[in-house]
């Protein structure tokens, strides 16, 4: 098992799509650590971070209370698509909304593919990767000490029957970021007691900020599963860890 921090799937799984490497594995049956590194030019590396907006200063609308934004899309492998046409359309907002908005009709250029590892596409485009989650709960059945993370270092933490902590947001690889007492955790869903009972929350709504392609370079907000639904739109196939790029 192999762990990504928050902090690098946010910022330096970016930037692996200019030449980081794998990760390595471990034989011993431990969870090793990762430090992704990349070969990225700087000037390629301060583009990127000056796309990593600060949460405060995107706006939504009509997100229900509870809700709340992160800024990244998770998993090993996040989600992408591709435009697979000339003359695609998608349909896209002015802002990040949770129900019906006055709509964008966003043109996307032939072959572009919107991944969070398409770096060069998101410096040209500026594109902007955010997710909007929903934190539930589990309650820990049975006492347990697990071996969590915090910031740049390891500790165990000790559950009680009964108690209840908050699931923030996943990560990938079975990481997820959990919250108990005001403090953020990072820990592995496989070390958890079977016995550990989840609440069931809405799915993450996942949203990039495109360039249109119009005389205007409109910006929009599209929503990954509404780019979907557009004809001439593709889920993105990967072809190794960190790597994407345009069509060919």
């Amino acid at each position: 098992m192999i762990r990504l921090t928050a902090t690098a799937l946010a910022a330096s799984l970016v930037l692996t799509a200019c030449g980081g490497s794998d990760p390595e594995t471990d034989t011993s049956g431990e969870t090793p650590t990762t430090d992704i590194e990349t070969s990225a030019p700087a000037e390629d590396e301060i583009k990127v971070e000056e796309l990593l907006t600060d949460a405060g200063d995107i706006p939504t609308v009509g997100y229900p209370e509870g809700w709340e934004m992160q800024l990244y899309w998770s998993g090993e492998y996040p989600n992408g698509f591709a435009v697979t046409q000339e003359g695609v359309t998608v349909l896209g907002h002015e802002t990040i909304t949770y129900e019906e908005h006055p709509p964008i009709y966003c043109g996307l250029p032939h072959k572009a593919t919107y991944s969070p590892w398409n770096v060069e596409r998101m410096i040209s485009d500026e594109l902007v990767f955010v997710a909007m989650t929903y934190p539930t709960t589990f309650t820990i059945r049975e006492d347990a000490s697990l071996e969590v993370f915090v910031g740049d270092g390891a500790e165990q933490l000790e559950l009680k029957a009964g108690d209840q902590l908050t699931y923030k947001s996943y990560i990938a690889e079975g990481f997820f970021i959990a919250e108990k007492d005001g403090i953020a955790y990072e820990m592995n869903e496989a070390e958890l007691p079977e016995s550990t009972e989840f609440e069931q929350g809405p799915e993450d709504q996942e949203w990039v900020h495109v360039t249109c392609d119009d005389a205007d370079k409109t910006r929009a907000w599209v929503r990954y599963e509404q780019a979907l639904q557009a004809p001439g739109v593709e889920p993105y196939e990967y072809t190794g860890f960190g790597e994407a790029a345009d069509l060919p």
